[in-house]
């Protein structure tokens, strides 16, 4: 049986494209924001998420096993990585089973997949939310073949890619399903997804403002009701400045933060509001 190679050494990984791999398509509905992969989120096989204000759980079945580090392979001419960080390993011992529960509505996450091929069974990832129905939109994608909700294996080798997963309304819960076989394959959450691409409920919400969204040294959070706190998150998660607040309005002096691109967090009384912010 032919063994898969999803992971490179430290020689390889010096080969780490200096561009990243960046998408965007525009719908009649949303707009997929331009997506970013340069790392994963942490996701364990069972336990809690935090990233860049959201949160959740993830709960596993089957043949799913966490990995704290590893390399995403591409598999289209050129593109030698795709991602690297935390990844789920599924399918390698038969079916599996994954589902993420998000504390706000989230849409257009991306999934970065790697190593799934078609020597025993044609792996395949099925994206099912409760959101409703399942659009998936790729990029550096080859190997795979894309029908409705389900992303699969195509004859002829190993198959990778990027995937944004679409919902035609936002989600707070999102399964995905394979069958697994051929050695299994690897899966993670691209942390750049979060940036821009959640579609947070309410975010566009008379009682809350945030501006301005491209900010050069001062950015003002202003609210109807109390502001409970603000955070600042950087394209990886990582948090970046915050503070509790117990009023209505705040300047936020933003002159000593590195420009590019972050997500604001911020909660009143009653909600959390989060925001895609420029700082130049």
């Amino acid at each position: 049986m032919m063994t898969k190679n999803l992971f490179i050494d430290s020689t390889f990984k010096r080969k780490f494209l200096s561009g990243s791999i960046i998408f965007g398509l525009s719908l009649s509905v949303c707009s997929v924001h331009a997506q970013i992969c340069q790392n994963t989120i942490n996701m364990p096989a069972n336990g809690s998420i935090n990233v860049a204000g959201v949160s959740g759980s993830v709960s596993s079945s089957g043949s799913v096993t966490y990995s704290a580090a590893g390399v995403f392979l591409g598999s289209c001419p050129g593109v030698d990585i795709l991602s690297m960080g935390s990844n789920l390993e599924v399918g390698v011992n038969g079916s599996w089973s994954t589902t993420i529960s998000f504390n706000t509505p989230v849409n257009n996450i991306a999934f970065v997949i790697s190593g799934a091929d078609t020597l025993t069974r044609y792996e395949d990832f099925i994206f099912n939310s409760n959101g409703g129905g399942i659009s998936i939109f790729p990029a550096n994608s080859c190997g795979m073949n894309i029908s409705g909700n389900t992303i699969a294996a195509a004859p002829g080798g190993l198959g990778a890619g990027v995937y944004a997963i679409h919902a035609s309304s936002p989600y707070t819960q999102l399964t995905i399903t394979g069958g697994g076989g051929s050695g299994g394959s690897k899966i993670g959450i691209c942390s750049a997804s979060f940036l821009g691409a959640q579609e947070i409920k309410n975010i566009v919400n008379s009682t809350v403002d945030i501006y301005p969204s491209q900010v050069k040294d001062v950015m003002t959070i202003s609210s109807k009701e109390n502001l409970k706190s603000y955070k600042i998150f950087d394209e990886a998660g990582k948090l970046i400045s915050s503070a509790p607040l117990e009023i209505n309005k705040k300047e936020i002096n933003m002159s000593g933060i590195m420009p590019g691109n972050y997500i604001i967090s911020v909660e009143t009384q009653t909600q959390t509001v989060n925001k895609k912010i420029i700082k130049h």
